[in-house]
């Protein structure tokens, strides 16, 4: 693909924000770049990290995995939320042998060495080699990640091997639990990134030419990435990292690196909605938005009898991922319905038109109580795309019946995950769509006569 360049133009409406970000000047050269052009760039923002030994990583991870309770952060057998069949201690029952899970634990090449040749630099990379259980690790094997149709085995903490079930690979694939499949994509993406250029010895894989990732393989690890959004546990691990190794994981800094490089024909999303102050909000994508599409205060509205933004500034610390509206002062703790629409990507990708909805930060006052609609507000689920759940939030005004339903595509009842009185105010609804195929959902509230209608993405 050939390098482009894009410069930075502005609509009139429209003024560069100048906010703080701790990592605004290490990814400057990046911005605004996509496909082949910005996996160079990262790639030059990265490389020549400090290789640290590979006898040295089980002191780094009392650094870079450790759990809140101290023990070894294992992605292999952490059960989040409850209580793994065995945990390690840091130091402590390092394998040699093992015959069981739970005998030891050792270094992961999450990007298997026989990948790249077991090369020295990457073999001992932090941000691909992770302390995991010795025996999983060995049931892992070199095995690509992916979506298992039928387990052969799993673990204890439900992690699987199996055939594949993802789209493109029939092959034998390892699939770790939900709460990890961000993880590790974006741990692959930066192995893509940090050896570009540097991969002359590498071999081929069933995910892989050298580091390239195979098209069935970025479709999959762009899905995890997407539904197994960045933890704070990842943010952390990145900062421990870069105070060893100095360098960094793109793609836990910013998210949208990822579809900008791998599936740039992708329609940008709103990742996320914030209210920093009463008087903005910052809308992040999942892709660059163009300003050259002509966003202006035009493209957005807010409920409340707000209306469209005062202005728009593209490009929130010149990341072009983030849109920062200015606007009249809103109502401390409440809940805002924002519509979006007609935007584009920065090689012109339409974007659907949406709505999302925000909080206020702050306790609400009598005055914004007031302002709630009088009879309900269907919100936008988040996250969407998502798997296997999400939280779909809506608001009444009065206590009243209503039904929450989700149809698929044709129209049929898929699940219903709320039905009964509500009383007044805001209410949030936990849907599970584990047991639904992937694809596009439309979800529906009805409440005396009246109904508002959502789309969704269920992603697996």
């Amino acid at each position: 693909m050939k390098k482009i360049l894009f410069p930075f133009v502005l609509c009139a409406s429209l003024a560069v924000a100048q906010e703080s970000s701790p990592n605004a000047d290490y990814y400057q050269t990046a911005y605004k770049l996509y496909g082949t052009a910005l996996r160079a760039q990262l790639h030059q923002i990265i490389k020549d990290h400090t290789v640290v030994s590979y006898s040295s990583l089980y002191t780094h991870y009392q650094s870079t995995d450790n759990k809140p309770n101290g023990k070894v952060w294992d992605m292999y057998s952490d059960v989040p939320g409850g209580a793994p069949a065995y945990e390690y201690s840091h130091g402590q029952k390092t394998c040699g042998s093992y015959s069981k899970e739970g005998d030891c634990y050792n270094r992961e090449h999450s990007w298997p060495q026989s990948w790249f040749n077991s090369q020295s630099t990457p073999s001992s990379d932090l941000f691909h080699v992770y302390p995991t259980d010795g025996y999983v690790n060995n049931r892992r094997s070199n095995y690509a990640f992916g979506v298992v149709g039928v387990a052969s085995w799993t673990s204890s903490n439900g992690s699987k091997v199996g055939a594949s079930f993802s789209p493109g690979y029939t092959g034998t694939v390892f699939e770790p639990i939900n709460a990890y499949k961000g993880d590790f994509a974006r741990s692959a993406f930066y192995m893509s990134v940090r050896y570009y250029g540097e991969d002359g010895g590498w071999s081929t894989s069933s995910g892989t030419n050298k580091s390239d990732l195979l098209p069935w393989y970025s479709a999959q690890l762009l899905k995890w990435h997407l539904s197994d959004t960045v933890s704070q546990k990842e943010l952390n691990r990145n900062d421990a990292v870069f105070g060893i190794q100095h360098n960094r994981n793109p793609f836990i800094d910013h998210p949208e690196f990822a579809a900008e490089i791998w599936n740039t024909a992708a329609a940008p999303l709103v990742a996320a909605v914030t209210a920093p102050t009463l008087q903005s909000v910052v809308v992040d994508f999942t892709r660059y938005v163009d300003s050259t599409a002509s966003v202006t205060a035009a493209n957005f509205t807010l409920d409340h009898g707000i209306g469209s933004p005062a202005s728009v500034e593209w490009g929130v610390n010149s990341d072009v991922s983030k849109l920062k509206l200015n606007v009249p002062a809103l109502e401390p703790g409440t809940t805002y319905a924002l519509q979006i629409k007609n935007l584009k990507s920065i090689n012109a990708v339409t974007m659907p038109d949406t709505t999302v909805t925000f909080k206020t930060p702050g306790i609400a006052s009598v005055r914004g109580e007031r302002t709630l609609p009088a009879g309900f507000v269907l919100g936008q689920n988040y996250p969407n795309p998502f798997n296997p759940s999400t939280t779909i939030p809506f608001s009444v005004v009065t206590e009243r019946p209503l039904t929450l339903t989700v149809y698929d595509m044709l129209g049929r009842i898929a699940a219903r995950p709320a039905e009964g009185v509500y009383g007044a105010g805001e209410h949030r609804v936990t849907f599970d769509a584990s047991a639904l195929s992937g694809g596009i959902y439309y979800y529906r509230l009805d409440s005396r006569g009246e109904s508002s209608k959502r789309k969704m993405l269920l992603l697996k």
